[in-house]
């Protein structure tokens, strides 16, 4: 194998997750959760260019690893780092690209493709798989990560309407009569509703909830065109998302007014 020497032996932040959740015995939800967030956010991935260039029309690199020729294969081999995709060495396993982001790797996972697997040339810790019905999850992941980080860059400028509308959140409600839950911040004049990201952000939040109220909440997948229309149905001040979390964000009515404006025509 031939390319660059790559950022050394340091262990990224995906493999730190993945070497820990190997020690998890038995591993939970939230054991799931947080390496699921690591894959997501890591953007130091090596790709097949094959792959690359059917996914994304994307051929050349900053770094770029020679296997052995290999032509298309349903299963898509990834590595999280230059020391892991150099312990295939010898295998054909084609041409490899990187660094390429999580959020776009997670994203492009589709029905073309049977399985997905980490590192599958390093120590057993060291790796992950997802079967392809668990794509859906995984893509669910990559545009949770899209939303947060382009509501953290949004500064004073427009709402990230894009991002946005292309996730799937968990609303809250409550549990016995399904009515959405509803809290108060300082900085809106009315009731806001609250969804989430992502599992680990409501998991998170319900368990800061007095004890006697946690069996009182409940969550409901949205997508987002349906979640900011019905939000702008209900006549909701605002929407919370993440509340509780360091990146919690307030979008407005006329945030809410925006996405929705924003939506592509044939919607």
């Amino acid at each position: 194998m031939s390319g660059s020497p790559g950022r050394g032996g340091a262990r990224s932040i995906a493999r730190e997750a993945l070497i820990a959740f190997a020690g998890r015995t038995p591993a939970t939800q939230a054991d799931v959760d947080h390496v699921m967030r690591a894959l997501a956010t890591h953007d130091d991935w090596y790709v097949p260019v094959l792959f690359a260039d059917r996914a994304w029309g994307q051929t050349n690199f900053d770094q770029m690893l020679l296997f052995a020729e290999v032509g298309p294969s349903p299963v898509l081999h990834v590595f999280t780092d230059h020391e892991s995709a150099m312990r295939a060495d010898g295998q054909a396993i084609g041409v490899y690209g990187g660094p390429v982001s999580g959020v776009k790797l997670l994203r492009s996972l589709d029905k073309d493709l049977s399985a997905f697997i980490v590192n599958h040339a390093s120590p057993r810790e060291h790796q992950w798989y997802i079967a392809s019905a668990g794509f859906d999850i995984a893509v669910d992941w990559a545009t949770a990560i899209a939303v947060e980080r382009a509501l953290a860059d949004r500064g004073s400028g427009p709402v990230p309407a894009a991002d946005l509308r292309a996730h799937r959140y968990h609303l809250l409600l409550e549990k016995d009569s399904h009515a959405l839950a509803k809290i108060f911040l300082p900085d809106i004049d009315g009731a806001v509703a609250v969804c989430f990201t992502a599992t680990d952000r409501a998991e998170e939040f319900i368990a800061s909830l007095p004890l006697a109220a946690r069996p009182l909440a409940d969550l409901a997948p949205v997508d987002g065109p349906q979640l900011f229309d019905m939000m702008r149905g209900v006549g909701a001040a605002g929407l919370v998302v993440n509340a509780g979390s360091d990146d919690q964000t307030a979008l407005t009515r006329e945030d809410i007014d925006e996405i929705i404006d924003a939506r592509p025509a044939q919607q």
